[in-house]
């Protein structure tokens, strides 16, 4: 609509008596407020249930080129003509709207909730749900992972939040249902449907491997009926009971492909032979792949455990074993050579083979473990000159006379002799001898891989497993999974959900981060919560004459958003 050289803009509003009438105005630039105001106001006419607007005379003879057409409010808030009115409201509606109903807003928020769930569906991840749970439970068990990788909140503020957004077939769930939904996941049912999710991924593997990452966190818990509920050793609310909650996850896309939850007191080094039962008892077909884990889970123990069972393996290992550092002495100088330095890694290499026995059922074959050493350089000179700065601050200060605080005198005594001069008067010295001992093995990592023998294939397959640690945060700190506030029969569903909500964040940020290489479109601020506020802007309205929504105009940015996801626009009529 154009009366001059200036852009009219529409509007509806709606008064007491529950008539909606639409006007059109300009906009203007207020110098001394700086913001844009409408000015230029003028009324149309009457809008009527069938989306026709009925215009008053008065504005027709202000505006000649709408006369004699019949006029409909669209989605884009335009006058428009019924063929393009048609084309944004089909005739096939559905239901007729009641107006008796409050469950549903007339304004609903979209984006992120379309998008998540279109990708649980795209990914097969709904169908996996559907498999096992049934599709009603599936759905409803989806929605709430939405709703927990949306707000983060209790799910107590479910059913509101539900009037609030689009979701496909979706119900309100009050507190009953939800506690019946959750008391539905028992371990057979939590199991099948990570093994369903493995499955999935074999089947696109097209003859490559697999790479999982496997790592685990403790989740507080007030409750007294959870069975693996037990103390442990926990830095974050130690006089709370703990679940240790176990998390294997493709490193391909950030899909937590497996979770195993088992008791608090437990430690990682004792839990990964419980793990890897776990796996093989879910059916997971682990021939097709490499487990990646980090030095938490190192044993000679667990080395040998993963070859009998055939595991393929890229595991960090701490540097406590005699054989390990007596290879880092013969390598010192190979270690500093630049033939063994990769510049894309930023570390130096060296490799060395283990031969290793396999228990089979004809008996004992030998297994060949590759085992690489590393070194980062300069990380040993940085700690040793770390020590002697502080030393010297402590010798100066006692040379003074000077008191030295509890902390730094603690963290400097290992490094200090005491020495008695002629006159048989005691004095402090720097102990070179024992600050060179404390950082000889500075800036040192080892890895074991019985699949991987190049030294740097195996650093970057193993700085993958950062996903996993990804995970976890999204688990702990996006969609409320940090405290457990439930019952022992409830407490695997809820896990369930928050484990499904962090996955698909994570599957989201993975997906953003690679459609983003090499595009000029990025992730705003390098930040998936600012991409996602601006999917909460995508809404639609509900049409007037049906129970449908049509979906906003989207932005530029709604749209670019979306495809870094990888997903379509939405559908204009949402039902």
């Amino acid at each position: 609509m154009s009366n001059g050289q200036q852009n009219w803009y529409f509007t509806a509003e709606t008064n007491a008596n529950g008539l909606t009438y639409i006007k059109a105005y300009q906009t203007k630039w207020d110098p001394v407020r700086k913001i844009t105001r409408r000015s230029a106001k003028r009324y149309v006419g009457r809008l009527y249930d069938d989306g026709r607007v009925k215009p008053s005379e008065g504005f027709l003879k202000a505006f000649p080129q709408y006369a004699g057409i019949p006029l409909y409010f669209s989605a884009d808030k335009r006058l428009v003509d019924e063929a393009t009115y048609k084309g944004d409201f089909p005739d096939s509606l559905g239901p007729k709207a009641n107006p008796e109903d409050v469950e549903r807003d007339d304004m609903l928020h979209i984006g992120v909730t379309w998008a998540a769930e279109t990708l649980a569906e795209s990914s097969g991840l709904y169908g996996s749900l559907a498999d096992v749970f049934g599709r009603e439970d599936a759905r409803d068990l989806l929605h709430l992972a939405i709703y927990k990788l949306d707000t983060s909140s209790s799910m107590a503020a479910y059913r509101e939040w539900n009037c609030g957004v689009y979701l496909k077939h979706t119900k309100p769930l009050g507190d009953q249902r939800i506690s019946e939904l959750l008391d539905k996941v028992d371990e057979k049912r939590f199991e099948d449907f990570f093994q369903r999710r493995h499955v999935a991924k074999l089947q696109n593997t097209k003859g490559t491997h697999l790479t999982y990452a496997l790592d685990n966190t403790s989740i507080s818990t007030y409750s007294e009926t959870i069975p693996v509920a037990k103390y442990g050793h926990a830095k974050r609310d130690p006089d709370l009971k703990q679940i240790n909650y176990t998390f294997v996850c493709d490193q391909a896309d950030g899909e937590i492909v497996f979770a195993h939850a088992y008791e608090g007191s437990v430690n990682d080094v004792t839990a990964l032979k419980t793990i890897l039962y776990h796996m093989q008892a879910a059916k997971l077909e682990l021939d097709n792949v490499v487990l990646v884990h980090d030095r938490g889970y190192s044993s000679l123990l667990n080395v040998q455990k993963l070859i009998n069972q055939e595991i393929k393996f890229v595991q960090g290992v701490r540097l406590v074993e005699g054989a390990i550092r007596d290879k880092f002495d013969a390598y010192s100088e190979s270690l500093r050579n630049v033939a063994f330095y990769d510049a894309e890694c930023g570390v130096y290499a060296r490799t060395y083979e283990e031969p290793w026995k396999q228990d089979t059922d004809s008996g004992q074959v030998t297994q060949k473990v590759f085992v690489h050493l590393y070194r980062y350089p300069g990380e040993d000179e940085a700690a040793m000159a770390d020590i002697v700065r502080k030393v010297e601050e402590v010798l100066k200060a006692k040379k003074e006379r000077r008191s030295v605080s509890p902390e730094l005198w603690s963290a400097c005594r290992p490094f200090l002799k005491e020495h008695q001069d002629a006159a048989g008067k005691t004095a402090w010295l720097r102990d070179d001898d024992a600050i060179s001992k404390t950082v000889r093995y500075e800036g040192r990592f080892v890895i074991r891989s019985n699949v991987e023998p190049n030294p740097f294939a195996a650093l970057k397959t193993y700085r993958m497993r950062d996903v996993v640690e990804q995970d976890f945060n999204q688990f702990k700190n996006w969609v409320d999974g940090a405290r457990m506030r439930c019952t022992g029969k409830t407490y695997l569903g809820r896990l369930l959900v928050c484990t499904i909500a962090a996955s698909l964040r994570l599957m989201m940020l993975q997906r953003a981060k690679r459609n983003a290489a090499g595009s000029d479109v990025k992730i705003p601020k390098n930040s998936l919560d600012v991409l996602m506020t601006i999917l909460r802007k995508i809404r639609a309205e509900r049409r007037r004459d049906g129970n449908a929504w049509v979906v906003r105009t989207l932005t530029k940015k709604q749209r670019d958003m979306l495809a870094l996801l990888g997903l379509a626009n939405p559908p204009r009529t949402l039902r």
